[in-house]
């Protein structure tokens, strides 16, 4: 497989994943995700937090991406798994911090959104994982509702498949992960996790994730 050519902060962001256990590969024992998608995959970013140096320095790869966006005026944590993230970044940026759910709590206020949010203000949406997006991007608009403004996410791993990108096209949202699964796939074949033909595997997962554990053979 030809080599994927990746930057300084996916190689290292990448790299904390794997060697923390958040990323785990297992192309001829798939897991099964809540879906029902058999896949080669896994990625549990929770576990983030607790390595706090590694976290420290996810955390410094975000402020650098969300230094190069138009600078916003509120940062918003996805809950539950986006929140820790986003509070450390909203700190260290000295910026207000608000996050919101995908679906209403259900009691008290019953709110969508926690914490102070203005009209007209410019939000950046903070998660940690993407998948197909749609978590994410219900706090999207539920942001847009309440008058906020968001044309930029960050995260911390996309898998990058094709109904992410247009769902994110869809929003007019602009998704900027810190890596992706196929800078990340390079840094596993590059670490010895993976071999050529595993690559391929994972790698074409990505393509097809529906329809994948058929094609290789496991449905």
């Amino acid at each position: 497989m030809k080599s994927t050519s990746i930057d300084k902060t996916a190689s290292f962001a990448s790299s904390i994943l794997i060697d923390i256990g958040a990323v785990i590969f297992r192309p001829k024992q798939p897991f099964e995700y809540k879906s029902g998608i058999l896949s080669p995959i896994y990625t549990d970013n929770r576990l983030i937090v607790s390595y706090p140096v590694k976290w420290n320095k996810i955390i410094n790869f975000l402020a650098e991406k969300i230094n190069k966006i138009e600078k916003p005026d509120v940062i918003a944590g996805v809950a539950t798994a986006g929140v820790p993230h986003a509070a450390l970044l909203a700190n260290k940026l000295k910026m207000p911090l608000v996050y919101a759910r995908p679906t209403p709590k259900g009691h008290g206020l019953d709110k969508l959104v926690e914490g102070v949010l203005k009209r007209g203000q410019r939000v950046c949406v903070i998660d940690d994982l993407v998948s197909t997006g749609l978590s994410s991007l219900s706090v999207v608009d539920s942001i847009r509702k309440l008058g906020g403004k968001v044309t930029d996410q960050l995260t911390i791993f996309s898998y990058d498949l094709p109904e992410t990108q247009k769902n994110y096209k869809d929003h007019k949202v602009k998704l900027h992960p810190l890596t992706n699964l196929a800078q990340t796939v390079e840094v596993a074949r590059k670490k010895g996790f993976l071999k050529p033909e595993q690559v391929d595997i994972v790698l074409d997962w990505a393509r097809d994730p529906h329809n994948w554990a058929k094609r290789q053979g496991f449905r």
